[in-house]
């Protein structure tokens, strides 16, 4: 599969920094974000807070209309 994104300055330069090409940085991102994902499925505390975080979130904005 192939896509289109469009990264900011701030990417490009931290790619170059790092002497890599602009695609292999955010494919390195991409799976970074892939590993974190699948280490926190196996997590349960960890969603469970992040699920507590997202209720608190939304019952705060309720709040302020």
């Amino acid at each position: 599969m192939q896509i289109s994104v469009t990264v900011s300055d701030a990417i490009v330069r931290e790619a170059g920094a790092r002497g890599l090409p602009v695609v292999d940085f955010i494919e390195s991102l991409i799976d970074k974000g892939m590993l974190g994902a699948a280490e926190s499925r196996e997590k349960p505390v960890l969603t469970s807070a992040i699920d507590r975080i997202r209720a608190l979130r939304s019952t705060a904005i309720d709040t302020k209309k």
